[in-house]
């Protein structure tokens, strides 16, 4: 397993900092409702292919061989080349929440979006709304699925704002509320004037990543051909928006990141 801590950005401002600043320009949520604070401290790699199965999944289409026989070669140098089914890759994002009312909130919906190789030629983006409810999948009351990462405010992120995104390059695999908790879709409740740390883990679609490296791969060719196995550098983005359940005043929307970092495979 790899970390990699992405660079750490206040949400609300365009400065990266140590601590996390609550947001002040969202409007009235209620007579005595703060909002929350956010602070992302984190994605860590929980799940990758090895850089061998990296370098026979690729050798046999990016290594020229006379008559056909890359096929063979890759095979005898890397192993059998591996579906791409067989090469996950997923990630843990960690948040540090900070409640400063003196009533509980439960987190509602959970939105976040992941750039890789951002501002390359091979850029690509995912989105996913994970909707949480008090009891687990389908117990949510009064808040339709389609609008749950929906924010009323252009500040705020939603998943509208990721319109372009590749479909299903990003899927969320839950959260967990307390470290070695298995992640699930049930939501975590904040405490009164406490601080909870949420885990969210996510999963890339094998296929479209792998398409994505591929450039990568492409410039490794003469080292696969000699049968050296290259590492494999994925740049990323992550940002998104949290919302929160504060009852009869509605639901708070906070946005988190930008937040930048580079896993290594």
């Amino acid at each position: 397993m790899r970390s990699l801590t992405g660079i750490f950005v206040v949400v609300g401002i365009g400065l990266a900092g140590a601590a996390c600043i609550p947001l002040q320009n969202l409007g009235a949520i209620g007579p005595g409702i703060k909002p929350p604070s956010i602070s992302f401290t984190g994605a860590t790699l929980i799940s990758t292919p090895s850089r061998q199965q990296l370098a026979a999944y690729y050798c046999p289409d990016l290594v020229s061989v006379p008559l056909g026989g890359a096929a063979l070669l890759c095979q005898g140098l890397f192993g059998a080349r591996p579906s791409p089914e067989s090469m996950a890759i997923a990630f843990d994002a960690r948040f540090r929440i900070q409640n400063p009312n003196e009533i509980p909130l439960p987190l509602a919906s959970l939105l976040a979006a992941v750039t890789v190789y951002p501002g390359a030629g091979n850029e690509q983006t995912g989105a996913t709304c994970v909707q949480l409810c008090p009891g687990g999948p389908g117990t949510c009351t009064g808040q339709d699925p389609a609008t749950a990462c929906q924010a009323s405010s252009r500040d705020v992120r939603s998943l509208s704002d990721f319109a372009n995104a590749a479909v299903g390059l990003m899927v969320s695999n839950g959260l967990a509320a307390a470290a070695g908790q298995p992640p699930s879709f049930t939501a975590p409740t904040v405490l009164a004037a406490s601080e909870l740390e949420v885990v969210a883990r996510f999963s890339l679609a094998p296929a479209q990543i792998l398409r994505v490296m591929r450039q990568l791969a492409e410039q490794s060719a003469g080292e696969l051909k000699q049968g050296r196995a290259p590492s494999f550098a994925i740049p990323y983005r992550l940002e998104g928006t949290i919302w929160f359940d504060a009852g009869s005043f509605g639901r708070v929307a906070i946005p988190w990141g930008p937040a930048s970092g580079t896993w290594i495979l």
